[in-house]
């Protein structure tokens, strides 16, 4: 599912650890920006600078790409808002990289990493049918987000999940969600940001927005099961993202079934929880 990345989604991915296993040794500075991978990731780069998302979308994995076609035109323009916010401008992506860029390469998976006093380069690379594609980036903190980031994060899951504040407010969330009733969701449930965004949506938007959602996010059962088993909550500050893990049974033409995680981004307001978007 398409989500702005927040916070502490972000922070998560500038910790995740190296590549593990055998590598290649990693490409360094210049020679990153004449490999394929470096080229792809200069483009992408370009795509954001230029606004070009679906060109952009093209770029990133398969399961990004499906995501992508159904989403309504406000997820998208959140979306691409958010890759702006996130997003090195080319002439700092080229600075970093030949500054302080390594590029590792391990099978089918690849990171580019650059750090330097002006902030954190991060961007991750899947191979799909013979094929790189982005699956994680570009994304860049400045040195001062990044000592934000770098706050420590609560992890909540299991039976303290089930009984936290922020999953009961998600459950209502969904209950008033598949109801038909986001308009009061986003009013009882909704940070003043998420408020005021909202508001300023046309009806044709809203509309969007609401059967997107309808479409990615389970109902109460499914939610709750979530909630019991497979999801967690990352918490930075006042900041959080509930993932919820669906199963899909295995079939005929998939004999192992499969499992798609949705992000759903909080914030805590005057002591309470409520949806950041």
């Amino acid at each position: 599912m398409l989500q702005p990345i927040r916070l502490a989604a972000t922070a998560a991915l500038l910790m995740l650890p190296a590549l593990a296993g055998a590598q290649s040794a990693p490409i360094k500075g210049d020679a990153i920006l004449e490999h394929p991978l470096g080229v792809l990731a200069s483009k992408s780069v370009d795509l954001v600078a230029a606004g070009q998302f679906d060109a952009l979308m093209a770029l990133r994995v398969k399961e990004d790409q499906a995501d992508w076609k159904t989403a309504s035109a406000t997820d998208k323009k959140n979306w691409g808002a958010r890759q702006k916010e996130l997003a090195p401008t080319p002439a700092v992506f080229a600075e970093l990289v030949r500054k302080a860029g390594e590029l590792t390469v391990e099978g089918d998976s690849a990171s580019l990493e650059a750090t330097t006093s002006a902030g954190t380069l991060r961007q991750m690379f899947t191979r799909e049918a013979g094929q790189w594609r982005i699956q994680v980036g570009p994304m860049f903190m400045s040195a001062a987000d990044t000592a934000a980031a770098s706050a420590p994060m609560t992890r909540v899951e299991g039976a303290n999940l089930a009984s936290h504040p922020a999953s009961a407010v998600v459950l209502q969330y969904v209950d008033l969600l598949h109801a038909g009733k986001l308009d009061e969701a986003m009013a009882r449930l909704g940070s003043t940001k998420a408020q005021a965004e909202w508001k300023a949506l046309p009806a044709s938007e809203k509309k969007e927005s609401a059967d997107f959602r309808m479409r990615t996010l389970p109902k109460r059962a499914d939610v709750a099961k979530s909630l019991a088993s497979g999801g967690v909550l990352l918490m930075q500050g006042d900041e959080a993202t509930l993932n919820l893990i669906t199963m899909t049974p295995a079939t005929s033409s998939n004999s192992t079934g499969s499992s798609t995680t949705i992000g759903i981004p909080l914030i805590l307001e005057q002591g309470q929880w409520k949806l950041a978007q």
